[in-house]
């Protein structure tokens, strides 16, 4: 009787370990439990068939301990031990979502080819927080639990000898998970390709619907999960494929907009334009605005992390006059605001590559699959793409990116010369041997003796750069300086420790008031571009200035709401994390604007856009007003400059920004405002454009045999 009752203490031990394994799932797939993850809508069959999954998985590790170990007490270890491995995963798997907002995938892992030098440290420290702060230790509870009950037993000497199954049985449970897994797969692939079949959403969808024990069992095994875009596309023939994209391709003489049913073209009037928009007659084209900064320099800025609920707060009258250099941080934002033209309501369209995804759309107006970094793709891939590089390498332009960072960093040095074209790559290696003082950082405010100690060359000394370049340089050229300050974890800020944010400080997490802090110093990075050491003009001469956040902050932690006092909902929060800045300073050569302490020049091209924009959009913007020869090329974006509506595409967590409206590609139903509604026709018309950039991606020549279709179709 006694060992009979040891028998189902075993039998409780085991029913234990299922139930919490399956449970500790949902702290990744659920928005209640993982508050950063962009969870897809939650439905019965779902659910049912991701606990049939787990326990599929789950079955088979028990399966196995069962004919390895004889005895129940060592069965009980080693379900302990696995376990304890599970909730590793489920740890990791969760931390990753806290810094990406997305589910673990295998080709996410290029990300982690970058050096870590300046972030791992810090990295570590948030993830630790994460732990303790956030309750993630919670995700440890089953082996918690099932340790406890094996040293209880343990402790009170029970009987736990052998416990012998028969080989019925492990045949039984063997050909069990074996038919489970196989169900649940047919039905998990099934249900994808009618709901989303986008590849970067595979991972989230799976862990969700699928279960997570199997999809990353089987991810690891060499299960393919891919999406057949042919199939699902459609495209058989070349005709097929021509007349798919020529849908969405912007670059022709006339086409009708999918949102208002107005026709456009890729030659924008002045009838077309933002209703406000200036054009100097110094530089007007009468009323054509392609060309009108044909010849010109050309120097754009990509800035790291800068969004644009961040540029409100310190414009707020919350925290105005808390600090002299808040202060004249966005005094002076506001007068280069007023001399340029402004994107205010901009947003990204990275993925998993971040940076460089924002890097590859404004370069070569292509969205990112999401779920991979392409730069690191390219050494097995080389893709030939159409950039803004090659366009004006054609017109004879020097062309060097900039960066303070590592050559290895996003392997950007194979990348910007080999894909985009760009002649130089000037880095950190450069920056040092040319003399630059990485010791004890960049002095940049000598009467207050401000040093910028970081591991990285500081984004003041590359503004000065560029200004040195610029002058030395026999015109034309292209400069893409690329910032690295105020990259999440927002460690090493010059004003660190001002508590320029008294009121706030109590109530946000420390991540968040250094991103706060950082605030001044990302308009004062741009400020550097054109004003030096005591105010002094370092502004180029014939020179176009273009500034873009490559992405958001990604503070994920319901600390916008503190410091607006407002209350957002998850996808409202997502939207203003992928809201950034962009803008456009073209400035005179000879008439300059008094603001007191110092002097910018007058803008020739002012304004403000209103309607949605992305970085894509900057592609097509930069190609028409340069009046740079496209012919026979493709893009997608619309004109920067025009009325005509358009959507912004996030490529990580497959958020849709339109005019209106954000929704979620993942769940139709979750949109903002609560009384918008999405129209099937729409989702769909934007479901197949992002299946379409992907299928573009797919191959190294694709966008070449795409203008090729595309010509020998439509002439």
């Amino acid at each position: 009787m006694k060992q009979h009752n040891e028998k189902n203490i075993y039998y409780i031990f085991i029913g234990i370990y299922f139930l919490l394994n399956i449970t500790n799932t949902y702290f990744l797939t659920t928005q209640t439990l993982n508050k950063y993850i962009a969870p897809f809508e939650h439905t019965f069959f779902g659910e049912l068939n991701a606990v049939i999954g787990n326990a599929a998985i789950l079955l088979l590790f028990l399966a196995i301990g069962q004919i390895v170990f004889r005895k129940m007490k060592h069965r009980m270890v080693y379900l302990t031990s696995i376990t304890f491995v599970y909730n590793i995963f489920i740890f990791a798997f969760g931390a990753f979502t806290l810094f990406f907002g997305a589910s673990f995938s295998i080709q996410a892992l290029s990300i982690f080819y970058n050096p870590a030098g300046g972030f791992a440290g810090s990295t570590a420290i948030e993830i630790f927080n994460e732990l303790i702060y956030y309750y993630r230790i919670v995700v440890f509870v089953p082996s918690f639990i099932l340790l406890g009950v094996t040293i209880w037993a343990s402790v009170k000497k029970l009987n736990l000898g052998y416990f012998n199954f028969s080989i019925k049985k492990y045949v039984i449970s063997v050909l069990g998970v074996m038919l489970l897994w196989f169900s649940t797969s047919s039905l998990f692939i099934q249900r994808f390709m009618e709901d989303l079949p986008v590849e970067s959403t595979i991972s989230s969808y799976a862990s969700q619907n699928y279960g997570i024990y199997p999809y990353y069992l089987g991810t690891l095994l060499g299960f393919d999960y891919s999406v057949q875009l042919e199939d699902i596309l459609e495209i058989n023939t070349q005709d097929d494929l021509a007349n798919a994209y020529q849908v969405y391709n912007k670059n022709q003489d006339s086409y009708v907009n999918y949102f208002n049913q107005e026709i456009y073209s890729n030659i924008l009037t002045t009838s077309q334009t933002t209703q406000d928009l200036y054009i100097d007659p110094s530089i007007s084209k009468g009323t054509e605005v392609n060309g009108i900064l044909e010849g010109k320099n050309i120097v754009l800025v990509h800035l790291e992390s800068l969004n644009y609920f961040l540029l409100e707060f310190m414009q707020s009258e919350a925290v105005k006059g808390n600090s002299e250099i808040l202060e004249e941080a966005v005094t002076f934002m506001n007068n280069i605001f007023e001399q340029s033209f402004v994107f205010e309501n901009f947003y990204n369209n990275v993925g998993m590559g971040v940076s460089s995804d924002a890097e590859l759309a404004v370069l070569t107006g292509l969205n990112a699959t999401g779920n991979k970094t392409l730069y690191w793709d390219y050494d097995e891939t080389p893709y030939d793409f159409d950039s803004l590089a090659s366009y004006f390498d054609a017109e004879d332009y020097y062309m060097e990116a900039i960066h303070g960072d590592s050559a290895d960093f996003y392997n950007r040095g194979v990348v910007y010369k080999d894909m985009y074209g760009f002649d130089t790559y000037y880095h950190i290696d450069d920056f040092i041997a040319d003399g630059a003082n990485i010791e004890h950082g960049y002095l940049y405010n000598q009467a207050e003796g401000l040093y910028h100690i970081s591991p990285w060359i500081s984004d003041y000394e590359l503004a000065d750069y560029v200004y040195e370049a610029g002058n030395q340089l026999n015109a034309p050229y292209f400069l893409y300086p690329i910032t690295m300050m105020g990259h999440t974890p927002f460690d090493f800020g010059p004003y660190e420790d001002l508590n320029m944010y008294p009121d706030y400080s109590d109530d946000i997490h420390d991540i968040t008031e250094r991103y706060l802090n950082y605030g001044p110093y990302y308009l004062n990075i741009i400020k550097r571009f054109f004003l030096g050491d005591g105010n002094t003009d370092q502004t180029l001469d014939n020179t176009v200035y273009i500034f873009y956040s490559d992405h958001g902050s990604d503070l994920k932690s319901g600390d916008i709401s503190n410091i607006t006092n407002q209350s957002y909902s998850v996808l409202n929060e997502r939207q203003m994390l992928q809201h950034i800045i962009s803008f456009i300073y073209v400035p005179s050569d000879d008439t300059y604007v008094d603001y007191g302490d110092y002097q910018l020049r007058k803008g020739l091209l002012t304004g403000t856009q209103p309607l949605v924009r992305s970085e894509i959009d900057l592609y097509r913007t930069i190609i028409e007003l340069f009046n740079l020869d496209a012919t026979g090329d493709l893009y997608f974006g619309v004109n920067g400059l025009s009325d005509e509506p358009t959507f912004a595409l996030d490529n990580r967590v497959e958020d849709v920004v339109l005019d209106n409206y954000i929704y979620s590609m993942r769940n139709i139903q979750n949109v903002y405002p609560y009384s918008a509604s999405v129209d099937q026709n729409i989702y769909d018309y934007i479901l197949r454009y992002k299946l379409l950039s992907d299928y573009l991606l797919s191959t190294a020549t694709m966008q070449n045999n795409i203008k090729e279709a595309i010509a020998n179709v439509y002439g």
